[in-house]
């Protein structure tokens, strides 16, 4: 009885070839999953190697739809796919074992993949039925031996969660365009009946400067249920080695020979980085919350520029913190970037990585202080980046400034004594410095004439159409509350409520102010009154600062340019602030209408800029133009470039044009 009843289509997307011998059930279980996890826009292609029982016939008992090729002799693998690719009428061959079963969702990722200019392969994450890694792409070492990464590890690991080039995928389950299968040959018939034909034809896609990508948004369990004798499977692989070494030898010759390899991850770690030329890791608190400020959207976006800019290269992001990893991890892993974090042992990890990376980029003088210990004896080698994300001294000794007498403030000043210590020398023994305001430029050349430093501001959109005048209403207070009681939101908003609004709404009673902001906590949600409304964490705020006609943040400390009021420039929405607000932003003749730093001046300039329509629009134009040609992706990435090339990183191609 038919119970599997597959696509006919006249034109299909994929032509899926799968080869049969023996092994009914399983092929049967896979027959279903593919039918069942897989959009109709796929046909089937089913070779039986002259199975030696009855599997032909109680697969074709249960499936209807494919079309089905009958072989008198177990022809091998390779010339057995090779015979259903010949018949596919797909731009794009899927080869899948017949006891490879897909999992919900695991086609389309394989196919964007395969869609980059560059890749000539896409294969899925292989599970073991236990749901353990099976193979998260393969390394080949330089005797021509196959290492599955990440064998029998958690499929959770975001070791194996990031797409990145491999030496090779199995064709258990291997995507490629027919075109390009057709011109390679298909798979070498020099490898019948099997061993080494799917390693070989990777080596030939990289040969003509193409990619085998590991895709593990794509998921496949293979059951590997085994048609053969072990020994005599043993030496066929090992006749096949020798003469896939004979054909790729000169390759091999610069790959790592992989021994003990059980007992010394550090191998395999090699190995999978072998022709990864440049290798940087990244240090920063935590995985970015990029939806909450605290510097975080800066580092996302420099984590993603670098990707963008080498994708050939290996970017590792080491996080201090684990908490809300999960949540914030998926879009830095399929850009390609590793991301590590809590749960780990720093000291083992960075034992099994020594001598790895050619560049570290340190974010923060905490981590510096946190890591410089594993730095130094297992990194060496690597050149050093100085990260300041805005220098944590500055923000102590001006929070000290607003402290009365007393612990409190003693405590503060010991701890920008200390942070400015950790900074100084950071700035001085790193080969190069990012920071975020021509301010803290000029801060570096005192403290160290020699230092190449770079202003890596942020990147924002700025909307094509925002919103004028008339369309906007009410004020906003916008900034996240990451660091509790004690942040400069929170200073800024008691002081913005309880001495800056009671000024300003003597002449307008009527004007509400919304702040929004994640991480309130109770001391901040009891600032809300009639006027106030606490609207807290939202998942985009541009609708909130498109809509307002005011942003005010009066900064009473802090360091660094505010990315807060970069999102409120590329909304086109004009702010009023503190000189410690607008640090960085290079306002020019706009500082007199934006920046006070009295109660009674704040609430002067926000009356001024409600009311007037044509400051407002002047303030509002600058504010944009300035967002566009500042704060936008290509002068971020032209100082990255630049920066980068002092550690010996080579720039993009073309992008020295």
């Amino acid at each position: 009885m038919t119970e599997i009843a597959l696509p006919r289509l006249q034109e299909p997307d994929v032509s899926v070839v799968m080869v049969l011998y023996g092994g009914w059930k399983v092929a049967t279980r896979a027959i279903s999953a593919l039918a069942e996890n897989t959009e109709p826009c796929f046909e089937l292609i089913l070779v039986d190697n002259a199975s030696p029982d009855d599997s032909l016939a109680r697969v074709e008992e249960q499936v209807e739809g494919a079309t089905v090729v009958r072989n008198t002799t177990n022809k091998g693998f390779g010339p057995a796919s090779n015979q259903g690719a010949a018949l596919a009428r797909g731009r794009t061959l899927c080869f899948l074992n017949s006891d490879a079963v897909v999992e919900p969702g695991w086609l389309p990722p394989l196919l964007e993949t395969l869609a980059e200019p560059d890749v000539g392969a896409a294969v899925p994450l292989f599970l073991n039925e236990n749901g353990t890694v099976q193979e998260a792409g393969s390394v080949v070492d330089s005797v021509g031996h196959s290492h599955a990464v990440g064998g029998d590890g958690d499929q959770r690991d975001f070791r194996y969660r990031f797409p990145r080039e491999v030496d090779f995928g199995s064709a258990a389950c291997m995507l490629v365009p027919a075109e390009l299968f057709f011109e390679l040959g298909g798979f070498d018939e020099l490898f019948a009946p099997a061993y080494f034909e799917d390693t070989d034809l990777c080596f030939k896609l990289h040969e003509r400067g193409l990619k085998t990508i590991f895709e593990p948004r794509s998921r496949v369990v293979h059951v590997r249920h085994g048609s053969g004798d072990s020994a005599s499977a043993r030496k066929l692989m090992e006749e096949h080695r020798d003469r896939f070494v004979e054909r790729w030898g000169e390759r091999l010759a610069r790959r790592p020979r992989l021994v003990e390899v059980a007992q010394k991850p550090h191998q395999m770690l090699a190995a999978r980085d072998a022709e990864a030329l440049d290798r940087i890791l990244v240090i920063d608190d935590r995985v970015p919350y990029t939806d909450r400020g605290s510097g975080d959207p800066r580092m996302a976006a420099l984590l993603g520029e670098l990707a963008a800019l080498w994708p050939a290269a290996r970017i590792t992001l080491a996080a201090a913190d684990g908490r809300d990893a999960e949540r914030y991890a998926e879009p830095l892993l399929r850009q390609g970037i590793e991301v590590v974090c809590p749960p780990v042992d720093w000291k083992r990890w960075f034992e099994e990585r020594r001598f790895h990376y050619g560049t570290v980029i340190v974010s923060r003088q905490q981590n510096v202080e946190r890591f410089k210990g594993h730095l130094r004896l297992t990194q060496p080698q690597a050149l050093r980046v100085f990260d300041t994300e805005a220098f944590t001294f500055r923000r102590l000794e001006r929070l000290a400034e607003l402290l009365p007498p007393g612990k409190e403030q003693s405590r503060t000043r010991a701890e920008a004594a200390r942070a400015r210590e950790t900074e100084i020398r950071a700035v001085q023994e790193a080969e190069v410095v990012f920071c975020v305001s021509d301010e803290e430029a000029e801060l570096i050349s005192e403290i160290a004439p020699w230092q190449k430093a770079f202003v890596l501001t942020s990147i924002v959109e700025t909307l094509h159409a925002a919103p004028g005048f008339d369309e906007r209403a009410d004020l906003v207070f916008f900034g996240g509350f990451l660091g509790g009681a004690a942040s400069p939101n929170a200073d800024s908003l008691r002081y913005l409520v309880e001495e800056v609004l009671p000024l300003f709404w003597e002449d307008h009673p009527d004007v509400g102010l919304n702040v929004i902001g994640a991480d309130m906590d109770d001391g901040i949600r009891a600032l809300e009154a009639p006027r106030v409304r606490m609207v807290g964490y939202v998942e985009d705020p541009a609708g909130w600062l498109s809509r307002a006609r005011l942003h005010v943040n009066p900064m009473r400390y802090g360091a660094g340019v505010k990315l807060k009021f970069l999102d409120s420039m590329a909304a086109g929405l004009p702010f009023v602030t503190t000189s410690v607000g607008a640090e960085g932003i290079t306002l020019g003749d706009l500082q007199p209408s934006l920046v006070a730093d009295s109660a009674g001046e704040l609430a002067r300039l926000m009356s001024a800029l409600y009311d007037a329509r044509a400051e407002w629009e002047r303030a509002q134009g600058r504010l944009l133009d300035l967002a566009r040609t500042r704060f936008d992706r290509a002068s971020f990435q032209r100082t990255l470039i630049e920066a980068l090339t002092h550690v010996g990183i080579a720039p993009p191609a073309g992008s020295y044009r």
